[in-house]
């Protein structure tokens, strides 16, 4: 059931990131900003009440890893690096192999 759900948000972000792009993006970025804000207001609340505070401040710590993800660039595709033995056996070495 839960892998179903996640399916299908998955394809709804797909669409939508492809229907309206970078203008979807900034919509996220907003609501996850005004999300972040309204928990900090509500932490003091929290603190009173001992263990919900370090829900509340994981909360706050997950939507700021979201709202980075969100408004950062696009990583580039991952190329997989040399190994360090490659690169100090230098040019003569490697093209021996």
């Amino acid at each position: 059931m839960i892998h179903s759900i996640a399916l299908a948000a998955h394809r709804l972000d797909a669409w939508l990131q492809a229907h309206l792009g970078r203008p979807y993006n900034v919509l996220l970025g907003i609501g996850l900003t005004v999300e972040i804000i309204r928990r900090l207001v509500e932490l003091p609340q929290h603190a009173v009440l001992g263990p919900q505070m370090l829900g509340m401040v994981v909360l706050i710590v997950m939507n700021l890893a979201l709202l980075i993800h969100q408004v950062g660039p696009p990583l580039p595709p991952h190329r997989p690096s040399k190994s360090p033995a490659g690169r100090a056996a230098g040019p003569a070495l490697r093209s021996a192999r």
